[in-house]
């Protein structure tokens, strides 16, 4: 039999997720594989999530600390609970995200076996038997994304903290963390044994808006503001995330030059082949309209985050 990997220091981060939170918890004091330490950062939590926390700190085995940080961004709570941790190797998941029975094992194995390996994610996965429906807010990654997605995310504490860590503020944070650490001289790497289980809500489609303007989308510029090299990893055509994103900014253009030239509509063609709704479904008309206002939303959020940080990314 194998003797144990090291065991990792394991943060979440949390605000006013109690019921969520207790349930990753219990994920977690649940590993076959005993964390050094669960660290809880709570963002200023009024539904008691702290409080819950540190009633389970006392009764279980595992040491579990919980860390009140009101005002910081989920970056920042990040970073600080990486500075706190006393291992090697950190594991990031979030509150609304329940760990397999092996995930701690798995990642920190991987990590041990190659002592140049900075940056790990695991296979986050929505979770089972519920319904994804309409506009789900969940995670879904099968295979190495590029976005270092701090769901299910294992780093070297040193490596993370001597290159920045993770962008203050929600948006991309992780993205520019885990490439500050590859553009550091280290490898990155994927371990679909590493599972981790997201939670599957359905938020009203104002709150994707939200998102959308003021939220986490236009913080891309931020993150290649730190991290140039990312237009080389992960833009398309060096401005663009997505050929979607440019798809959506060109419709743009064309409507706004329509007025003076009828012709400028053709730009409008990418888009709307893409957002096709001509399929077989009662809701279909619906889901496009949403789709359109929504990508519209998303393409405002971008400019408006790439007039803030001087970094075009659309």
């Amino acid at each position: 039999m194998l003797p144990d990997p090291p065991a990792p220091t394991v943060v979440v981060p949390v605000r006013d997720r109690r019921e969520e939170v207790l349930r990753c918890l219990e994920a977690l004091l649940g590993q076959d594989l005993t964390a050094a330490e669960v660290i809880v950062m709570d963002n200023g939590s009024v539904d008691g999530t702290a409080e819950a926390c540190e009633k389970i700190a006392v009764t279980t085995r595992v040491p579990v600390r919980v860390e009140r940080r009101p005002g910081a961004g989920v970056g920042a709570l990040r970073n600080e609970g990486a500075r706190l941790a006393g291992t090697e190797v950190v594991a990031f998941t979030d509150s609304d995200c329940r760990p397999a029975p092996g995930w701690l094992r798995a990642g920190a194995a991987t990590m041990a076996r190659d002592p140049g390996l900075g940056v790990l994610q695991g296979q986050t996965l929505p979770e089972p038997g519920v319904e994804l429906g309409r506009w789900p807010a969940t995670i879904s990654v099968t295979q190495f994304s590029g976005q270092f997605e701090t769901a299910n995310l294992f780093v070297r504490r040193d490596a993370l903290l001597a290159t920045g860590g993770f962008l203050p503020g929600l948006g991309w944070e992780d993205v520019a963390g885990g490439w500050g650490i590859v553009h550091a001289g280290w490898r990155y790497g994927f371990d679909a044994t590493a599972l981790v289980h997201h939670d599957v809500t359905h938020p009203p489609f104002v709150w994707w808006l939200r998102r959308a303007v003021v939220g986490p989308y236009g913080n891309a510029a931020a993150a290649v503001r730190r991290e140039p090299r990312l237009r080389d990893h992960l833009l398309w055509g060096q401005v663009f995330v997505s050929p979607h994103s440019a798809a959506v900014a060109l419709a743009a253009v064309g409507l706004a030059l329509a007025p003076a030239r009828r012709r400028a509509l053709l730009l409008t063609l990418p888009y709307l082949v893409a957002r096709d709704p001509r399929v077989l479904h009662p809701t279909a008309p619906r889901t496009t309209a949403e789709r359109i206002v929504f990508d519209a939303a998303v393409l405002a959020g971008r400019a408006r985050g790439s007039l803030r940080h001087r970094r075009l990314v659309l």
